[in-house]
């Protein structure tokens, strides 16, 4: 798979950089055009611990990727260098994720022993906590032989289902959009209160999570770009959905069949039933992404790879797809193939064993 042999690529690239960028800099250059250069050494964020207990992977993965994406538009990859956030901190992130108050005014959930409305009849939580997370990622410059930070993309992770006594409510979409720009403008104000940040160019995007027990990950809602003139936000219309699924089919009812008709293929291919999950991310209402998950209980390299070879060239009869497609095939929980199918039709498979 691309991606895979890329990060793979890595290793080799670290161990051959040359000094010419400074002596306590080097830079990973780019091997695909529309990706970032990324700096070494490399800093881990100083906040992974908390995002570690308070994401699921399907999210953390889903908010960096996608974030990243967003931020080309404002931060253009032939002009920057990527590296993990180092502004916020432990301290910085509590400031932000507890409740606003007179000693904590820049704290982004409502204040204590207050009523949140969730935009259904009059339906309210109190003491609601709507901010779980705050995740950062920098971009750099070259400035001779320095890299100084030149834009921060930050994204406000929201809750849109909270807990109350008598089980789960959902805030409406339009409420935590509502909210989300409000806490997204007081963030802006925070970072460009910090030390040597008040004109440092923003990014704020609204990311809402989908409850723990689901399969998919959550969405983007909204997100702006922020300089210290102003800036503003501007609504996202992002949404994963399961193949086949009610909601994919008012989507796409095509895309729909042509994967229904994918999976009745592979489900025969070998006399044990082969498991066929399908995911798609929409943004815009246009299939933007799809993953395919295959598992069965192989018996022997040869219908392994016979099942790759079929599933490569039914993904390929694919029509109208401008988007990527990701399979991963599985032996009961043993990855033994990976795949990708290029927006460009480049198909990269990866026998893992």
């Amino acid at each position: 798979m691309k991606k895979l042999i890329i990060i793979l690529s890595l290793l080799f690239l670290v161990a051959c950089q040359s000094e010419s960028t400074g002596p306590d800099v080097q830079v990973i250059d780019r091997i695909d055009k529309d990706d970032y250069m990324i700096l070494l050494p490399f800093s881990a964020s100083p906040i992974r611990n908390y995002h570690g207990t308070y994401l699921g992977r399907t999210d953390f993965m889903e908010i960096g990727s996608r974030l990243e994406a967003k931020s080309k538009d404002h931060f253009k990859p032939e002009e920057y260098y990527l590296a993990e956030g180092q502004v916020l901190t432990n301290s910085l992130l509590g400031q932000l994720v507890k409740r606003e108050s007179t000693d904590n005014p820049y704290g982004l959930n409502p204040p204590s022993d207050s009523d949140f409305l969730i935009g259904t009849s009059n339906i309210s939580v109190k003491d609601a906590v709507v901010v779980a997370d705050v995740m950062e990622i920098d971009f750099h410059i070259q400035e001779n032989s320095e890299y100084p930070l030149a834009g921060i993309s930050l994204a406000i992770v929201l809750n849109q289902n909270l807990r109350t006594d008598d089980g789960f409510v959902t805030i409406t979409d339009q409420v935590l959009y509502d909210y989300g720009t409000n806490m997204g403008r007081k963030l802006d104000r925070f970072i460009r209160s910090l030390t040597d940040l008040e004109d440092i160019p923003l990014f704020i995007a609204l990311y809402v999570t989908n409850p723990t027990d689901a399969v998919l990950p959550g969405r983007f809602i909204g997100s702006g770009y922020f300089t210290a003139r102003g800036g503003q936000f501007a609504k996202d219309d992002e949404v994963w959905a399961l193949l086949p699924s009610t909601q994919a089919t008012s989507l796409n009812t095509n895309l729909v069949e042509q994967f229904n008709q994918i999976k009745s293929a592979l489900t025969v291919f070998t006399p044990e039933a082969v498991g066929v999950i399908g995911e798609v991310r929409f943004v815009n209402q246009q299939a933007d992404f799809m993953r395919l998950t295959l598992t069965l209980q192989a018996k022997t390299y040869a219908e392994i790879q016979g099942l790759a070879q079929y599933t490569a060239q039914l993904i390929q009869e694919i029509d109208n797809r401008d988007y990527p497609i990701v399979v991963r095939i599985n032996s009961i929980s043993e990855t033994l193939v990976l795949m990708e199918l290029s927006e460009d039709d480049e198909l990269n498979i990866i026998y893992t064993y």
